[in-house]
């Protein structure tokens, strides 16, 4: 029976929560979420103190979290505030009210703490090593430096959007003057922070409402292949024209600006600014999206540790995801294995014919380990379904391209016609990628032919590649037919790709 957790985090600008289920196995899945604009800071550049409408607004939307909670019946809840709280002078009286009325006891992350769970969140969800985290909430701004995978400094700058829109009335139109003063003000926050420097040139990772918003709204502007905001990239010039065109706009037209969240149109600018600053200060090479932040980094602390036997963080993110996945739809592992294993073993053995460099290899492991996946949805067209699976089961470790590649590749495992949903994605791919496709492809069909039964009877596999042939030979516990006779279809394209004839000679011990 699954077992879940569910998370709430109260910030300064929104309060949010996510419901995560954990099977059996220990493979785990989001099965809901949810989020406030509550606004629980706004107002304290007065006097430092929680105010009542925002308390109360606050206190309403807990409410019916709770209920949320409650008819989930949820194992474990983990409710974090950050910024607005720990800031606040009535913390104390603040808690206590919540607890009265919602039965919720909320934990007051540190500074340290909470850019220690954001950083959870982010690592082992994104193969990168290095980079400077930023985390941009309603009063306060997370700045952090991580590299060969951890953290090597960390700051919290004691100001974020609803703060920064207040001193300096970024609500509605902002003029030049404003901006400026806005951007200088930063600027000279960041400049006290001597390790933050544009020496090492590190890519910026984003995370928080008001990066989703610069995301999806880069988007729409852009046309990306891949709707999704984790692991979105931008140059510096893409990113930062999405804030010159929210800038030069008032609240109402930068509500309406396509892919906006449209509670945030008052104070975007006043989380979108410091990232400007951030990027003019830093000049990185490129910026970087995460939809995984802090809720996530406290999952993956409570749960996962107990789970699993490697350290923190996750050693590698796509083999974690991949076993994750295959777990979530309870798939046949070694039948995947096997089917890696037979399409690496081709890749390799025709390495100097078809000349793709080693980085393909995590395309290929991808679609070996995913390629059953549509199974879960129906047999019939399943090469469909795992197409459409992979695009949207949030494999982690995998860049948007290196996961449109991947979906392809998986579909073609099957000698049988591609659905229409493919054909916005293929509009998009390269002559190149086509041809990458074909390649991969075909060592995935080869693969599951070999191993169709799926019972294990193939061993291991030897190849020799000759002038004009490749040959490979199948060992097996028993005597192998219908699998030798199922590659006959395959090989007039498979001399057409490699000018190779491709011959199977069996062997069994």
């Amino acid at each position: 029976m699954d077992k879940k957790v569910a998370i709430i985090d109260l910030g300064s600008n929104s309060v949010r929560m996510i419901v995560v289920a954990v099977d059996d196995r220990g493979a785990y899945r989001l099965i809901d979420q949810a989020k406030s604009m509550v606004r629980l800071g706004q107002g304290m550049s007065r006097d430092g103190r929680i105010q009542e409408k925002s308390l109360t607004r606050s206190l309403s939307t807990l409410k019916i979290f709770k209920k949320f909670v409650d008819s989930y019946h949820v194992d474990l809840l983990i409710p974090v505030a950050t910024a607005a709280l720990r800031r606040s002078s009535n913390q104390k009286e603040v808690l206590k009210r919540i607890k009265k009325e919602t039965g919720i006891r909320f934990q007051v992350l540190s500074t340290d703490r909470e850019a220690y769970y954001s950083y959870l969140g982010v690592i082992n969800t994104l193969s990168i090593e290095d980079f400077i985290m930023v985390d941009i909430g309603g009063g306060s701004i997370q700045i952090s430096k991580v590299l060969n995978r951890k953290i090597q400094n960390s700051v919290n700058l004691p100001f974020g959007a609803i703060t920064l829109t207040e001193k300096f009335q970024l609500e509605d139109t902002v003029s030049p003057a404003s901006r400026e003063e806005t951007l200088s003000f930063v600027q000279d926050a960041l400049k006290e922070i001597s390790w933050l420097t544009k020496d090492e040139q590190l890519p910026i990772l984003g995370l928080g409402g008001t990066l989703r918003s610069l995301g999806r709204a880069a988007q729409q502007k852009y046309e990306f292949g891949l709707a999704r905001l984790h692991n979105l990239r931008l140059t510096p010039t893409q990113a930062l024209s999405v804030v010159d065109d929210l800038a030069g706009k008032n609240c109402q037209a930068r509500i309406e600006t396509p892919g906006m969240d449209q509670g945030r149109g008052d104070i975007i600018l006043g989380g979108l600014l410091p990232f400007q600053s951030l990027m003019e200060v830093l000049a990185p090479p490129e910026f970087i999206l995460s939809g995984s932040g802090l809720r996530e980094g406290l999952f993956f602390e409570k749960f996962l540790q107990d789970l699993y036997p490697q350290p923190m963080p996750i050693k590698d993110v796509l083999e974690h995801s991949l076993y994750n996945t295959l777990g979530r739809y309870n798939m046949n592992i070694a039948h995947a294995e096997k089917i890696h294993y037979i399409s690496l073993k081709l890749f390799r053995a025709l390495q100097r014919v078809h000349n793709l460099p080693a980085k393909y290899e995590r395309i290929l492991r991808t679609a070996a380990m995913l390629h059953d996946l549509g199974m879960h949805v129906d047999y019939y067209s399943h090469h469909n379904h795992s197409f459409y699976l992979i695009l949207h089961s949030r494999v982690y470790g995998l860049t948007h391209q290196e996961t449109i590649l991947s979906a392809f590749v998986a579909g073609e495992h099957r000698d049988a016609e591609m659905s229409h949903i493919q054909d916005a994605y293929a509009e998009r791919l390269t002559s190149g990628e086509r041809k990458i496709i074909e390649i991969l492809g075909m060592f995935l069909k080869i693969s599951e032919m070999l191993d169709r039964n799926q019972y294990g009877e193939l061993t291991k596999i030897s190849t020799f590649l000759e002038e004009e042939d490749f040959t490979v030979t199948l060992l097996s516990s028993e005597a192998i037919g219908i699998e030798a006779f199922s590659i006959e279809p395959f090989k007039t394209e498979f001399y057409q790709l490699f000018g190779k004839h491709l011959h199977i000679d069996t062997d069994h011990y």
